[in-house]
């Protein structure tokens, strides 16, 4: 398997996980690399917007000396939740609220290391 495939298997197990309806991989500067965006969005708007939203909660939580694990934005119907993927992309997951949150963790940070290793 490639090294870039690995990483498109390890977006593929997150998008599959129960409660999940996309799964999208995005550089920080807001452009989108690979996975699934909501269909009734535009995938560029989305990204960037994805991008802006973590950047601001990583601000946030520099200025009060913590640590932010992911943000999660909480809508009538769906949740996005926001992840870090190392220092240069983010996870952008929707899902219903009753996605499990620790495994979606787990999912990230493998995701992560396979990208820190391959872009």
């Amino acid at each position: 398997m490639s090294e870039l495939s690995a990483v498109k298997s390890a977006l593929d197990r997150i998008e599959a996980m129960e409660h999940v309806t996309d799964a999208a991989l995005i550089s920080r500067g807001g452009m989108f690399v690979m996975g699934s965006t909501p269909a009734e969005a535009h995938r560029e708007t989305f990204s960037a917007m994805c991008a802006i939203i973590l950047g601001a909660g990583q601000t946030v939580t520099a200025d009060m000396r913590d640590r932010m694990e992911r943000v999660k934005v909480m809508m009538g119907e769906k949740d996005l939740i926001l992840m870090g993927a190392g220092p240069k992309y983010l996870v952008a997951v929707t899902s219903d609220s009753g996605v499990d949150e620790d495994k979606l963790d787990l999912e990230a940070r493998d995701l992560t290391d396979r990208i820190e290793s391959v872009l």
